[in-house]
């Protein structure tokens, strides 16, 4: 009987832990799609491009062929003339000027339409990396919250006010990346579903965000133990850390920042683990100390009211 409780299949901890890693499975078989459409793709071009190039060397061999034929006839006195040798001589054409430049146009309109559109976009290109503010530190949120996301400026004016001036720019920039993490948008079929696990799956693989806010509902598709670092051993003294979590319940945070509506009961800061991934494992632990910074300064603004504290 313990045997059959070991193995069954509907064991509500192993299908929690599937449902944790689905969203990044999608994203790595969806990658993995793509680039065997791309493959199929490529390969039907090259077949493509040998077929027609193998069409044009025999459709070149059966003209030289015909004239082979045709001098032979000419030598033998068969025929008196042959298109196939003796093509029509062109008489030469004299043009005017406005002639030339129009006929320079047309056969040049290709690639004055390609020119036409890469030169504006090159030029926006160029003036975006020149003009682009350079955020000092990013934060990821994790929650499909409307009202958060339209108001997402606000906390990161709020955040600004206590973030050091990291590049040296003279200013603090701080920007929120914002990916909806709910099970009506992970797990519906459909471009905006494998968008969303996409986007997570590569956010997790930088440390563009150490920093984290994440709902209940979101979690669901995170790993937090391997993901986040404990809190308690850094803040042992805070009544809203639980674990890896430092508890927004109980707190201010919606009033200091100037939010319309709650977050989500249960919504909490985070604290990514440093690990080499696209990014170096130094450039991962400078992230990581300077949304550590951050995060001292919010917990030491933010009231906690001693009531709803844990």
């Amino acid at each position: 009987m313990q045997d059959e409780q070991k193995t069954h299949p509907n064991d509500p901890a192993d299908m929690g832990k599937a449902q944790k890693v689905s969203a990044f499975h999608n994203a790595m078989e969806l990658r993995a799609k793509l680039q065997r459409e791309n493959e199929l793709k490529e390969r039907k071009r090259q077949a493509d491009a040998e077929e027609a190039a193998y069409q044009a060397r025999e459709e070149y061999a059966k003209e030289l062929a015909e004239e082979k034929v045709d001098l032979i006839r000419l030598k033998q006195g068969v025929i008196e003339d042959s298109d196939k040798i003796f093509g029509d001589a062109e008489t030469e054409k004299k043009y005017t000027v406005f002639q030339k430049i129009g006929n320079w146009f047309y056969h040049a309109k290709w690639w004055l339409g390609i020119a036409a559109f890469c030169i504006p976009v090159a030029a926006f290109l160029i003036y975006d990396y020149v003009t682009r503010e350079n955020p000092d530190l990013r934060i990821m949120l994790l929650t499909d919250h409307s009202e958060f996301y339209s108001e997402s400026e606000k906390l990161d004016t709020w955040l600004e006010s206590l973030c050091p001036d990291y590049n040296a720019d003279g200013k603090a920039l701080i920007q929120s990346i914002y990916i909806p993490v709910s099970k009506a948008n992970m797990d519906m079929s459909g471009s905006y579903s494998a968008a969303y696990n996409t986007q997570l799956l590569v956010q997790f693989q930088s440390c563009t965000c150490m920093l984290v806010l994440v709902d209940p509902e979101a979690e669901t598709y995170l790993q937090p133990e391997d993901m986040f670092v404990e809190l308690d051993t850094l803040y042992p003294d805070c009544s809203n850390v639980s674990g890896r979590k430092f508890l927004l319940d109980g707190t201010d945070f919606a009033e200091q920042v100037g939010l319309s509506a709650a977050l989500h009961p249960g919504s909490y800061l985070a604290l990514r683990i440093p690990q080499e991934n696209m990014n170096s494992l130094e450039d991962c632990q400078i992230a990581y100390e300077q949304a550590k910074t951050l995060l001292d300064a919010v917990i030491d603004t933010l009231h906690i009211s001693s009531n709803d504290s844990q």
